[in-house]
């Protein structure tokens, strides 16, 4: 009986679906944003990766907890929105740090959606960025 259990799921493991492979990216992302920021002006690569450097320096300064997670929040909606019409890759509880290669920030001259155009114009992606899509 021990030896029939054995064989029984030496095969069914040896017959189990291979690991699912992405395809290729289904969505490309406008990396334009619709919605206005602060200053009234549309939000754009630049001003996006103002916005992230401004979400690093509140956490670095020990900011209100409460004040960061508005902040992200903001942002959040933000990058939602850059991402049109992949926004559902942008989760309500997703960090920004998911989002975004916060340790590529101080070489990053724009952003795209959930990446970081560099000064050597290369683009790094975030973890939330699905990886068929980078």
């Amino acid at each position: 009986m021990v030896v029939r259990l054995a064989v029984v799921l030496a095969l069914f493991a040896a017959c189990h679906e291979s690991p699912h492979r992405d395809g290729p990216c289904q969505c490309t992302p406008n990396n334009a944003s619709r919605i206005k920021g602060r200053d009234n002006a549309p939000i754009t690569g630049e001003s996006l990766v103002a916005l992230l450097r401004g979400h690093r320096q509140q956490v670095a300064l020990g900011k209100n907890p409460r004040d960061i997670k508005v902040l992200d929040d903001e942002l959040r909606f933000a990058v939602s929105n850059f991402c049109e019409p992949c926004g559902e890759w942008v989760h309500d509880r997703m960090t920004i740090e998911d989002m975004f290669p916060l340790s590529r920030l101080d070489d990053a001259t724009r952003a795209v959606c959930l990446g970081l155009v560099l000064r050597d114009d290369t683009t790094v992606y975030g973890s939330a960025r699905p990886s068929n899509c980078r």
